[in-house]
């Protein structure tokens, strides 16, 4: 009797362990992200040398099926660009903070590189689909022409049958400000 008592023990105990096995398998296999959500998360990060562009330069790129769009503004630009963000500051009133510097300083490497350098998806999202026009429209910012759309330096829509604003490329900066680091992980592609 006791035989059967202790065999009995070891085949429950069998069954438990492998009941054990098998959830915690399937636990450890239900936590881990599906292939979609990998290949979402994948490095997508893309540099440009930047050691050659003049200020007042644009360039369009087509990096893995998107375009971006590289701005380096000049001073004349970076004041109108800040004049249509902040309209209570004359344009007179940002060159003079930005040729002794004083804005540079205030804001910091960083964010002035924000300034100096627009960096966007030119697909209007809010309309067909088009490719905008970089320093073209009503704005000196970027023009639709398939819908006529007019956004201003910083890519909102000012004109036009669109709300939507330009997608901005996230971005970051080499120290020596020679090369930029885009992420192009949320930027839509061309149709």
């Amino acid at each position: 009797m006791k035989k059967k008592g202790v065999i009995l023990y070891y085949v429950t105990a069998g069954y438990a362990a492998l009941t054990l096995a098998t959830g915690l398998y399937f636990l450890s296999a239900g936590t881990k992200p599906t292939a979609d959500v990998e290949a979402s998360y994948q490095n997508n990060l893309h540099s440009i040398w930047l050691g050659n562009w003049e200020p007042g330069e644009v360039r369009t790129f087509r990096i893995d099926g998107k375009p971006i769009v590289l701005w380096r503004r000049d001073t004349a630009e970076i004041a109108a660009a800040m004049e249509q963000f902040d309209p209570d500051i004359s344009k007179e009133e940002w060159s003079k903070a930005l040729n002794d510097g004083t804005l540079a300083l205030e804001m910091g490497p960083e964010t002035y590189n924000r300034l100096e350098w627009f960096i966007a998806s030119p697909i209007n999202v809010g309309g067909y689909g088009c490719i905008v026009l970089a320093k073209a429209g009503d704005y000196d910012g970027f023009l639709d022409p398939c819908q006529a759309v007019h956004f201003d330096m910083w890519g909102h829509p000012k004109k036009g049958p669109t709300t939507e604003n330009l997608n901005v490329t996230p971005a970051q900066f080499s120290e020596d400000r020679q090369t930029v680091f885009l992420d192009l992980s949320g930027m839509p592609t061309t149709r």
